[in-house]
């Protein structure tokens, strides 16, 4: 409950609750703002897995719930704020990362002379992959996904992104492990067959996913970028190793 306490102080000098802790009167729902704002500042231990963790009103985490209820909100309405804070944080942290990925990857691709590295989405939004590789007899158009888990691995994928994949032989959905210092720890690349087997289907045509969330088990993901395994030495990151402990995602 510490993580609320300034907060609740916050809600006691607008008057919007009494010294006791209730709410002194609805101004509409924006009790609901309120609550979200709270959370996603507070920024429990349970957020950031709260897609995972909370599915309906009975899994709400006890300082959510209190919270809530001090409020005057319904469970259900606590549950839409704790989901709108994780919304907004998930979003901000894949925002914050997804640079530093491709960043770190465009560095480690050009330690390697005979490779030409095109930093893609420094100039262009929507070709549908980050970074072009060519050199070597190689032609690679990385889609780059960025995560700092170690333990589950989830990405999202365009509708734009995923038909680039199926019109391009030379696209790869890589990920890359964002430490510290904003650095690659470990990198991997997706089977595009997983992929395949995995994503949505269009009901009709009338009907059309545009984005889709993949939790991508170990099994599907190869170690460091195959076709450039022979251009670096034994342990380097593009050839599968990794500078702190191996990710779970990277351990099939």
């Amino acid at each position: 409950m510490t993580q609320y306490g300034a907060a609740l102080d916050w809600l006691r000098r607008t008057g919007l609750v009494t010294n006791e802790g209730r709410l002194t009167a609805v101004h509409s729902k924006i009790e609901l703002t309120i609550l979200q704002t709270a959370i996603a500042r507070a920024d429990p231990l349970w957020l950031r897995d709260a897609d995972q963790l909370i599915f309906n009103s009975d899994d709400l985490p006890e300082d959510a719930a209190s919270a809530g209820e001090t409020l005057g909100l319904s469970p259900q309405e606590t549950l839409a704020a704790v989901r709108a804070a994780w919304g907004k944080v998930d979003t901000s942290i894949r925002e914050n990362i997804g640079s530093a990925g491709e960043q770190a990857l465009v560095r480690l691709l050009r330690d390697l002379n005979s490779l030409s590295v095109t930093y893609v989405a420094e100039y262009a939004d929507g070709l549908g992959y980050d970074v072009a590789v060519a050199g070597d007899g190689i032609r690679l158009n990385l889609e780059v996904k960025a995560t700092t888990r170690r333990g589950r691995l989830t990405v999202y994928v365009s509708r734009n992104e995923f038909e680039v994949m199926l019109s391009d032989p030379h696209w790869r959905l890589v990920v890359v492990l964002v430490g510290q210092e904003r650095k690659a720890e470990a990198i991997g690349t997706v089977r595009a067959d997983w992929i395949m087997q995995h994503v949505p289907r269009d009901a009709s045509s009338l009907g059309r996913w545009e984005s889709t969330r993949f939790d991508i088990p170990p099994t599907a993901v190869h170690k460091g970028i195959v076709e450039l395994a022979e251009h670096f030495g034994e342990g380097h990151l593009l050839r599968g190793g990794t500078t702190e402990a191996r990710p779970v995602w990277l351990m099939a």
